[in-house]
């Protein structure tokens, strides 16, 4: 049974395009209207069934949408709300999916007063781009968080938690600066970590060859292999808290520079020790229901 007859989706790259794909095969929705700001993208998601239509004109295509899911970076879906969707007629009960919710909050509070808008961030990403990686299955035993604020209708909440939780998901409410808050710790430094160990070892990478690098070092850069404009407005939007991890992390290079200065195996191992029972930990509470970011 359809739980809609028109999804409308901003954005149909893996995300957007599991979503798509997920209602379709589950037979949730009667029609898939894909929407974006290149057709040749738009068209390749058509061709593989994620959508029914394809559309470059946003107001066009939302109109008469049961839903509208905002699913590209951040920036685009900041500015498609502070233009207040007034183009529109009728009602719209929107959604998002991005990675940091405080911007699009703010930018989804001067929306026309007639649509409904609810926060959501399904924690299900990868390092892979585009609507070739979309999977139906990409939200199954995966957390989605809804930060609803006063201004959310009960039904607008409703109506969104159960797409997440038809897709598979299991669906949490968050207050929205702490879900930046605690992102920023489990999401966004890793990634910039990802990326800190890019760079570090482009020297290294010029003068020895790919030979020398090992499995750590691929494990540790895949995330850096992420969309540079998604993750552009992740960092910018969420930086207030990428900053203050970022100077723990400075106080704990510090720290560990002075240990190896000085040769202190004693302290060397004590840290390695925390770190593995830390991740022994979180890996526990994974197999318990949580999901990775």
């Amino acid at each position: 049974m359809s739980l809609f007859r028109r999804v409308a989706v901003f954005g149909v790259g893996l995300i957007g395009g599991s979503v798509g794909s997920g209602l379709k095969e589950r037979g949730l929705v009667d029609e898939v209207v894909g929407v974006g700001r290149r057709s040749e993208s738009l068209e390749a998601a058509r061709a593989r069934g994620l959508i029914d239509s394809v559309s470059l004109d946003p107001a066009a295509a939302f109109r008469g949408a049961d839903l509208v899911l905002l699913a590209a970076p951040v920036a685009p879906v900041v500015e498609l709300l502070e233009s207040g969707l007034a183009a529109v007629p009728g009602r719209l009960l929107v959604t998002d999916a991005c990675s940091t919710k405080a911007a699009v909050l703010a930018a989804a509070g001067k929306l026309d007063p007639r649509h409904s808008f609810v926060g959501g961030h399904p924690i299900a990403g990868s390092e892979q781009r585009g609507s070739a990686a979309a999977d139906p299955d990409l939200f199954r035993d995966r957390v989605t968080v809804l930060t609803p604020t006063r201004s959310t209708s009960a039904d607008s909440l409703a109506r969104v938690r159960e797409l997440w939780a038809a897709l598979g998901s299991r669906v949490v409410e968050m207050d929205p600066r702490v879900h930046d808050r605690i992102l920023a710790l489990t999401s966004h430094l890793p990634h910039l970590l990802s990326v800190f160990a890019c760079l570090a070892a482009a020297p290294a990478l010029e003068a020895a060859g790919r030979d020398f690098f090992g499995s750590g070092f691929r494990d540790i850069s895949r995330l850096a292999a992420g969309s540079d404009e998604v993750w552009r407005d992740i960092f910018l939007t969420n930086r207030d808290n990428l900053v203050q991890d970022l100077e723990t992390l400075v106080r704990l290079v510090s720290e560990w520079r002075s240990v190896l200065e000085r040769g202190d195996a004693a302290a060397i191992s004590a840290g390695l020790k925390e770190a593995a029972l830390i991740r022994s930990r979180l890996l526990r509470k994974e197999r318990g229901g949580a999901s990775e970011s």
